[in-house]
């Protein structure tokens, strides 16, 4: 008698049917979507990506290229104005560095000369044979003890006044944001550190930091850095170095027993270590825009402080360091104006708080 599957379940004897062939076998069937499918599929997003890639790539480049050719514009226009005055201050530099007699031109009026317009330097003599150490030490040089007890500017102000900024697009035009964060008009004796700021967006070392920018966002950011100066801190920097009648460098040497030890806890930089201790220094001042030479000299940075009505010293570690590094650099502006200025000239009456320093 011929035995018949049960009605209504075909597909489930179809089934037990393939099981058995796949166990005889070894093979199985795979239901769905063909193989081929599955690697065209594959194919085509990694072809879609690499595709993504080339043009994400390609727009980049597209992005660097223009911010270097605005950069080259830019350098060529502004850079002639700027890079001499910058590698003549740098010759002054390695001229100083070297041993010499020391010398005064006669007949110069050093009163008139350092209430007018000036270009101030100042940096350890060590530092002053490497031309790349010389640059980043340079953009860190700021007006201090020595400037404000040599040198005067009656229009400066307190270096907090203003609007606060972190950026020179945030000041109003003529301004610059100063070290303190603050918009200011650039008051004399003008330091390097605007000069050089200025002339990093115009430098090799800018450049490649571009090519290496691996992102639209951070060529964006440089893009924003170069109109920035471009458009505020080269032209104030061009208007106030042109004004300038002079530039004064001076060379800190370090002390006999070698830089002192660092301060805890501080970001006391090798500069302002050896200016907190006793110690000599070359001063070189130079006519502008001619380059004469007007003086150099060798004087002694050794000021004393003393706090009136205690017996003990005022403020922690660190305030009575900076109040060191201010009695020395007074200490060695005096002694250059007792240098350079003739005999019959009297005492020098020196810059703005020039007494208060010195005590």
């Amino acid at each position: 008698m011929k035995h018949n599957a049960p009605l209504g379940l075909p597909s489930l004897l179809e089934s037990r049917i393939t099981r058995k062939r796949q166990l005889v076998t070894g093979k199985v069937a795979v239901g769905g979507l063909p193989p081929k499918v599955f690697l065209w599929g594959l194919a085509v997003l990694i072809i879609g990506g690499v595709l993504y890639f080339w043009n994400a790539q390609a727009e980049l480049e597209e992005q660097r290229r223009k911010l270097l050719t605005k950069q080259r514009a830019t350098a060529q226009l502004l850079a002639p104005k700027l890079i001499p005055m910058r590698d003549a201050i740098e010759s002054g530099v390695v001229e100083l560095s070297k041993e010499a007699k020391p010398s005064v031109a006669p007949g110069v009026d050093w009163e008139k000369l350092f209430g007018s317009p000036g270009i101030y330097m100042r940096a350890r003599l060590a530092d002053a044979g490497d031309l790349e150490k010389l640059r980043e030490v340079g953009g860190q040089s700021l007006r201090d003890g020595f400037s404000a007890c040599l040198m005067r500017d009656l229009t400066a102000k307190l270096p907090v006044a203003g609007k606060e900024c972190k950026q020179s697009n945030d000041c109003e035009s003529g301004e610059l944001c100063n070290e303190y964060e603050h918009c200011q008009r650039p008051s004399s004796p003008f330091n390097m550190r605007m000069l050089y700021r200025a002339l990093h967006i115009l430098s090799e070392k800018w450049e490649n930091e571009v090519r290496e920018a691996g992102t639209d966002y951070a060529l964006i950011a440089y893009d924003r850095g170069l109109d920035s100066v471009t458009k505020v801190d080269l032209p104030v920097a061009i208007d106030v170095y042109q004004r300038a009648k002079y530039a004064i460098v001076v060379l800190d040497e370090d002390p006999p027993g070698g830089l002192p030890e660092p301060l805890a806890d501080t970001s006391e930089s090798e500069s302002e270590r050896v200016q907190r201790v006793p110690h000599f220094a070359r001063i070189g001042v130079w006519e502008l825009p001619s380059g004469r030479r007007l003086a150099r000299v060798k004087a002694e940075a050794a000021g004393a402080l003393r706090d009136v009505g205690t017996s003990k010293p005022l403020g922690g570690a660190q305030s009575q360091a900076a109040r060191s590094r201010q009695a020395n650099s007074c200490a060695l502006a005096l002694d250059f104006q007792s240098q350079v200025l003739p005999p019959e000239g009297g005492a020098a009456s020196g810059g703005p708080g020039a007494q208060e320093q010195a005590q």
